[in-house]
This record gives C-alpha cells, structure tokens and sequence, in this order.
C-alpha cells in the first residue's frame, strides 16, 4: 500500500492517462442524438456545445494514507437521483474558473472548506451524456472537516480510502455493444455503495496515473 507521499509524488510525476476513448465517442454520439434537429455538422461540432462543470476529489488524511469524499445524491434529483458522486456541479457566472466552481459547489453541497493552495492538480476534461464537460480537481482537505449537506443536493456523504478505489482489482469492467462498438462501462462496490458512471471513470483514470510504473 502506497502512503501519502508516494500517492503524492505518484501523481504529480506519472504521465497523466486519459479516458477510453471509445467512452468519448459514445458520450458525444448519444448527445448529438439527442439533440432536437441534429444535422450532418453536429458530431462535430458536439464538444463546443457541452457545458463546463467541475468536481472535486478530496483526499483526507487518513492512517498515513488517505480517504476520498464522496456523495450519494438527493433522490428527488431530475439528473442521477441517489447516484454516488464527487461533490461539484456546472460553472456559473460568477466564477472566475473552474477551480472556483469547484471550491463552490464542495462548499455548497457538504459544508467542506477548501483553499486553491490544496489543490493538487487535476485529471483530463470527462464529457458526459447529460451535456456536460467535467474538470475533476483533486485537493486535501483537513481531517477534521466539519461535513454541513444541502438536503436539496446531498442525501448522504461517505469516505472510502483509496488504496481500496484505485487498486484495479476493485474496479470492474462491464463490456458491452452499441452500434457495432465496444465500449466499457466501470464501476466499484464499497460496502453498501456502487460506484459507477463518471465518477467511476474518473477513478479508473487515478488508478491507472498512480499505478503506473515508472
């Protein structure tokens, strides 16, 4: 098991993966589609049309080692009611960057404080098919964060440590076809939680960073 300073140095120095791309392609074609009067230009044109959003992983300290922040969704949510997620959300206005929606939204939704000196640095832009272009952060936070949840956002807040998230042998690849494709959907079991969906895939893309052999 890596601790905190070789998860630390793992990420800053190891190259930085990316996403399936056969994930990019279906993401990107699902949402032309769905689009009300898609035109032969729109696939194309498809990633200028997803709007920017953040989210925010957050590594607390932890037995030398550290745990991650996630969220269970409020189940009265129109988009991925009761789903487990980082805390985050779509880029406003008044914004001056993504690191500050971020910041925003963790704050919002579960009362966690974090500065811009904490963040660590971040993981490849996620499109997903509710629209949107997703910047995942990751950041420390204190150990004795108060949590303070928006009922109207957040059902529940939990930690899992994550030498048990990004270990590969905790995250399932489920296969399947569309239109000829493969593509891979992920997902991990803790406890009584599912991960899956974005949330999984960035995950997928930490394990792989931190687990690269130099």
């Amino acid at each position: 098991m890596m601790d905190q300073q070789q998860l630390l140095s793992r990420f800053m120095l190891a190259p930085t993966a990316d996403y399936d791309a056969s994930h990019q392609l279906r993401i990107r074609q699902q949402f032309t589609a769905s689009m009300p009067h898609p035109s032969p230009s729109s696939q194309a044109k498809s990633a200028q049309k997803f709007k920017p959003a953040a989210v925010l992983i957050s590594l607390v300290p932890r037995n030398n080692s550290f745990n991650v922040v996630f969220t269970e969704r409020a189940k009265h949510l129109k988009h991925h009611p009761g789903q487990v997620a980082f805390p985050g959300g779509k880029k406003e206005d008044h914004d001056s960057d993504l690191i500050d929606t971020a910041l925003r939204e963790t704050y919002e939704e579960t009362g966690i404080i974090c500065h811009r000196d904490n963040i660590l640095g971040q993981l490849p832009v996620l499109p997903t098919i509710s629209g949107y272009a997703v910047t995942p952060y990751l950041s420390t936070i204190s150990p004795n964060y108060i949590p303070k949840l928006d009922c109207n956002e957040v059902d529940n807040l939990f930690e899992v440590p994550i030498s048990f998230l990004i270990n590969p042998l905790n995250i399932k690849s489920h296969r399947f076809t569309i239109n000829g494709q493969f593509h891979d959907i992920y997902s991990i079991s803790f406890s009584k939680y599912s991960i899956w969906g974005a949330t999984a895939q960035m995950i997928k893309i930490l394990s792989t960073q931190l687990w690269h052999e130099p």
